[in-house]
């Protein structure tokens, strides 16, 4: 990846957004991207007039938007024609700039650092934007998330806290994100006689050694790397057994009975050989592969391996579901979170950019760009599920199941800059993958590297200014 050099506060800050956005950089890793490109909408002839009931809304000032691509050329442009419409219809230029996602938090933290930022931009983690507003970078958009939160049905619970300090919100989410449980029901069906994923994890390790068949197939393709999918897989497997990063007042947790226990069932499937020998080396794509290859019967990844499967085998995409993970001692919670809208303080046009915002959530705009991207978005609307482009996929239909257990990584704790900004580090340092690896890999004591593991995280807790 390449960068500008910064030195001081700059790299400071660069740093800090780097560590934010690693969230959203894993999910942009397991697809293919689209080229960047800008889609302007040219400014109406003079005198056009305003939407209806859009007069006011916008000083005409040129509207900049930087978004994320969205894995898909057709989803990018369908983004901009709407921009392009709603400036056509309020006599307001709007440039809509589709940023490279590799290059996007290096892009965006330098144009932060040259005060030069976009007016409205697309981020993809709620920790980034609640480091851009507890900076007071950022526009206080509660009268939209009050407007849009209210449309179809309104948001997925779990996004409710995400976005606001205090009682001042400063993003408006705009698709649902998380990783489901990808399952082979033809593989579950011979162990079972029925195809129904697996509710809890020890239904799913009686699957698993029902139809582990080594070196072919190895059941569960859970990711022991070093890589940001282990800290996601690990993740779930500790909140569904009941234990967390951080309690409800932020300060670290990891080190508790619950988290002991969910890694002492990791190491169980490692030592009855149901996960890959060579997880233990995967970089983010290793349990896509196995699952794509059908030498796994269950992973736990973003529905992109759903979009290879619809583009590249119908054979497995017959034979696989995406399901809620199976539930722990605790229930089955799974890593949910959002990409979102929010507006920059130097936007010499914020109320044109608020309006814009709520133009693009109109429901039946989202579902238009959602049928472009093909599945990878999904809706935030919970009504938003009742279109036939999802009613008509069943590999969709456990996903309203995930999201009303979703979480953010800061469970239960609400946002915080400085909280925040220490679990993005935490994310970066790859604490937790490092963790798994003690145990699995050096034979480490499961207490042991819990202890070490939760040390580290009150070192860069500490650094960041956070509750310990």
């Amino acid at each position: 990846m390449r960068s500008k050099s910064f030195s001081g506060a700059s790299r400071r800050e660069f740093l800090r957004s780097m560590g934010l956005a690693a969230g959203a950089l894993l999910a942009a890793a397991c697809s293919q991207a689209a080229p960047a490109a800008p889609t302007t909408a040219p400014a109406p002839a003079g005198g056009a007039t305003p939407a209806a009931g859009a007069a006011g809304k916008s000083n005409g000032t040129k509207l900049t938007v930087w978004g994320w691509q969205s894995f898909t050329p057709e989803g990018d442009k369908a983004l901009g024609d709407q921009m392009q419409q709603w400036g056509s219809a309020n006599n307001t230029q709007v440039e809509y700039v589709v940023v490279e996602n590799s290059q996007f938090p290096q892009k965006l933290a330098a144009a932060v650092e040259a005060k030069a930022p976009p007016d409205v931009v697309m981020l993809t983690s709620a920790a980034t934007v609640i480091d851009y507003a507890g900076r007071n970078l950022l526009v206080d958009i509660s009268d939209v998330w009050k407007t849009t939160s209210a449309q179809s049905g309104g948001f997925w619970s779990y996004v409710e806290p995400l976005y606001k300090i205090g009682s001042a919100y400063f993003g408006v989410p705009f698709e649902a994100e998380t990783s489901p449980l990808f399952a082979r029901t033809d593989l579950i069906k011979q162990a079972n006689g029925s195809a129904d994923p697996p509710k809890t994890f020890d239904d799913m390790t009686a699957i698993c050694q029902k139809v582990n068949n080594p070196p072919d197939l190895y059941a569960w393709g859970l990711t022991l790397g070093r890589t940001p999918d282990c800290f996601g897989n690990t993740l779930a497997v500790i909140w569904n057994d009941g234990g967390a990063l951080v309690d409800k007042d932020g300060k670290v947790a990891l080190n508790s009975p619950e988290t002991v226990a969910a890694l002492t069932r990791i190491k169980g499937w490692w030592d009855a050989k149901v996960i890959p020998p060579d997880s233990p080396t995967w970089d983010d794509t290793g349990n896509n592969a196995a699952f794509q290859k059908k030498q796994s019967a269950f992973v736990i990844n973003p529905p992109s391996i759903y979009g290879w499967m619809v583009s590249n085998d119908q054979d497995l995409l017959k034979n696989a579901t995406m399901a809620a993970i199976p539930a722990g001692k605790a229930g089955s919670f799974s890593g949910s979170g959002a990409w979102s809208w929010s507006i920059f303080q130097n936007s010499k046009n914020a109320d044109g950019g608020k309006d814009l915002i709520r133009y693009l959530m109109d429901p039946q705009r989202l579902q238009a760009v959602y049928s472009q991207v093909g599945g990878r978005w999904y809706p935030i609307y919970q009504n938003g599920i009742k279109d036939e482009f999802w009613t008509s996929k069943p590999q969709f239909q456990f996903y309203p199941d995930l999201l009303k257990g979703g979480r953010d990584i800061s469970y239960p704790a609400a946002p915080d800059p400085n909280m925040f900004a220490a679990l993005g580090e935490v994310q970066t340092r790859l604490i937790i993958p490092d963790m798994v690896q003690s145990i699995i890999v050096k034979n480490t004591p499961v207490q042991d590297a819990v202890k070490q593991a939760h040390d580290a995280m009150v070192e860069v807790f500490k650094a960041r200014g956070a509750k310990t």
